[in-house]
């Protein structure tokens, strides 16, 4: 049976948000919502926090979680995710790695069990989070899913374009180190089966900047509401 281990990779160092996974959100920290997210899909055999400050280390024992401190060299802003994640793997043998981000809070945990069965269940080698996006979309000034010169369609017959909703990723460990080996990357998949698994909603907002993370205090204020609001209209 598949060993499958989440990882939650954070620094304490942000540059755009000061010590942005440890700043409180509705008076929890940051790491804390995808720590529990985890914790309740009931689907992983460990969940580790990876960082390079110990500052993590008690708050995973706090959340009853395992640390793995990774080198400082890989806690840079030059270290990439192909590196530290190579780097946990090869300290912490399994089969199945499912990385999630604490940028991420929203992320419910039926939707991270979803996300691993579909991986198993499919066999999946590599399965990237997306968020698909139906609406005229260009790319380096060019039209990617629609033509220029015609009439302009309804948005719902529009194909929709799929970004990536990088708050949960999987990858196979034998796969992912062949893909470095082979390309010097797995990050996005490479040689092996690579599937998609779509998000929506709330699920998709990731935390990058000041603005985002208000946008994250309005969403908690609505979740932790108990008022059902009924839809009103102009008359």
């Amino acid at each position: 049976m598949n060993k499958t281990i989440a990882m939650i990779p954070v620094r304490l160092g942000s540059k755009r948000i000061k010590n942005k996974n440890l700043r409180l959100l509705d008076g929890k920290p940051l790491i804390s919502y995808i720590i529990e997210a985890a914790i309740q899909s009931d689907i992983f055999d460990e969940i580790y926090i990876n960082s390079e400050s110990d500052i993590f280390k008690k708050l995973a024992d706090e959340l009853g979680v395992k640390f793995y401190k990774r080198p400082m060299k890989l806690s840079t802003d030059a270290a990439t995710n192909d590196q530290f994640a190579l780097d946990f793997i090869n300290n912490n043998p399994c089969d199945i790695l499912i990385q999630l981000l604490a940028t991420s809070p929203f992320l419910t945990p039926n939707e991270i069990k979803g996300f691993v069965k579909e991986m198993d269940y499919k066999n999946y080698e590599t399965l990237i989070a997306v968020n698909s996006i139906q609406i005229e979309c260009v790319y380096d000034n060019k039209p990617i899913n629609f033509n220029q010169k015609d009439n302009t369609s309804p948005s719902q017959q529009l194909k929709p374009i799929q970004k990536y909703a990088c708050g949960i990723m999987g990858w196979n460990t034998n796969r992912y180190r062949e893909n470095i080996n082979k390309f010097g990357s797995a990050y996005h998949g490479g040689d092996g089966r690579t599937g998609f698994y779509e998000l929506k909603g709330f699920s998709t907002l990731d935390i990058d900047n000041e603005e985002d993370f208000k946008m994250a205090e309005l969403v908690i204020r609505h979740l932790n509401s108990n008022e059902e609001q009924e839809p009103s209209y102009y008359e």
